[in-house]
């Protein structure tokens, strides 16, 4: 019998589940729940345990290896077995109930009566086994939703559900079965645990809906987040006049968006503070373009090092590896810029870029490529504040005091080393020591050349002499 019903094809089992007979009935159909319940639990946890996503679920390894060996040898096989015994167990009912009514002896006919209610006592404490089981799977279910992989939480909310429907068909056979029988200790027992399965059985509902409105907040606000970027991207093409200061509002929208959704865009190490979430090769990602990080790009035809590239034609950005960190970062924040503000370029190379390029007869696009990067490397409030609580200042001039915080012996001996504003402006975004304290310069907790440092700092007008 067992190999004769799951075995079956899915379309013919299915044929016999609505074929208006009692054989597989109702109670084969809410096991065959749990049992579906079972297989997608089965694929989430392998989707999970995956090699390639050890390192994000590292945390629930163990849990997960648990709950899938529980299925394995304790719920899946029995559940199997209840199928095969449900229909068993109520054909018996109900040929039993046949006999009956077309018996004619009174006295016959109530002994079968009695017979047929032995074979329904059976047939309800089978859903109540099933029930059981389903509890258990709705509760794994929940753990798998809240922790497994996140692009499979779609099979863990149907895993969810049919454990749900597998327990709600068996509360209702349960309570149809007990209307057959007198009031007696047996049905009283089984009344209890039938309340008890539906108070397991709301309380397993209001987290499968808490689940829901949880998913469903996320998807607005994915797709909000979404529309932010593709509008960020087209808001600057075709346009070919783009000011200053439209160039810093352009940064500072983006810097703002990867702030509020970063729990979206870093599914797992979600940054908690902003400097984190200045990485330009992420809102590349974000805006479609492949990134890619080589050893070299070689030379352009003036024999000079190439140190990025933006290809329009197959939006690809590849960035050269072999310079210094706050030169790879500030070059790939220049190609994000003409990403975002130049889509008439098809093909572009750059030679290594630091911020720190004077001249005014550069192309126009070369020079807003350079101030986004600027903008968006170092955002002007972050910039600011930082300045203030390292150096307890809003604006930092040269006197005694200050020369004495820069540990210089002198008013004198320190302008020795400052002859003009950038001079000055060098030392404190190189700085690591004011006011007797250490602490990482400016540059390097922004990851950007000293140069790009100071001239961030006279543009905020943070220096003076």
């Amino acid at each position: 019998m067992s190999s004769s019903l799951l075995q079956l094809p899915t379309l013919h089992l299915l044929e016999k589940i609505g074929a208006g007979s009692h054989k597989p009935g109702s109670g084969s159909a809410a096991s065959l729940n749990g049992i579906l319940c079972c297989k997608l639990l089965l694929t989430v946890i392998e989707l999970t345990l995956d090699p390639k996503r050890a390192k994000k679920y590292s945390n629930c390894k163990e849990e997960f290896e648990s709950i899938r060996d529980i299925i394995l040898n304790e719920i899946g096989p029995r559940l199997e077995v209840l199928f095969e015994e449900d229909s068993i167990q109520f054909d018996k009912a109900i040929k039993m109930r046949i006999q009956r009514d077309e018996e004619i002896n009174q006295r016959l006919k109530n002994y079968l009566q009695n017979e047929s209610l032995k074979e329904l006592k059976l047939s309800t404490e089978i859903p109540i086994e099933i029930s059981l089981l389903c509890i258990r799977l709705g509760k794994f279910a929940v753990i798998v939703f809240k922790k497994g992989f996140k692009s499979a939480r779609g099979d863990s909310g149907v895993a969810l559900g049919s454990a749900l429907s597998g327990l709600s068909g068996c509360i209702s056979i349960i309570s149809l079965n007990l209307q057959s029988f007198p009031k007696s200790h047996w049905t009283d027992n089984i009344h209890n645990q039938k309340n008890t399965l539906k108070k397991e059985y709301h309380a397993l509902n209001n987290q499968n809906s808490k689940l829901l409105e949880e998913l469903d907040s996320e998807a607005i606000r994915k797709s909000i987040f979404l529309a932010e970027f593709i509008d960020i991207r087209k808001s600057f093409y075709g346009k070919s006049k783009i000011s200053h200061h439209e160039i810093e509002n352009l940064a500072r929208r983006i810097q703002n968006s990867l702030w509020k959704y970063r729990d979206l865009i870093w599914s797992d190490n979600t940054p908690q503070n902003v400097f984190d979430i200045l990485k330009p090769e992420k809102v590349i990602e974000i805006l479609k373009y492949a990134f890619h990080k080589v050893e070299t790009l070689g030379y352009n035809e003036h024999n000079e090092e190439i140190a990025g590239i933006i290809n329009n034609r197959d939006f690809t950005i590849t960035i050269s590896g072999m310079y210094k960190t706050d030169i790879v970062n500030f070059t790939t924040a220049h190609e994000l810029g003409h990403a975002l503000m130049h889509d008439k370029i098809e093909l572009h190379r750059d030679i290594p870029l630091d911020g720190t390029i004077s001249d005014k007869n550069r192309p126009i696009e070369e020079i807003q490529a350079d101030k986004f990067a600027a903008f968006f490397l170092l955002p002007s409030k972050i910039v600011t504040q930082l300045f203030q609580e390292l150096f307890g200042v809003r604006k930092l001039i040269i006197d005694e005091q200050t020369a004495r915080f820069l540990n210089f012996s002198s008013i004198e001996d320190l302008r020795k080393k400052v002859k003009n504003k950038r001079d000055l402006s060098r030392i404190i975004a190189s700085c690591e020591y004011y006011k007797y304290k250490h602490f990482i310069s400016l540059s390097k907790i922004f990851n950007v050349s000293t140069e790009a440092m100071a001239i961030r700092l006279e543009e905020l007008n943070l220096i003076d002499l």
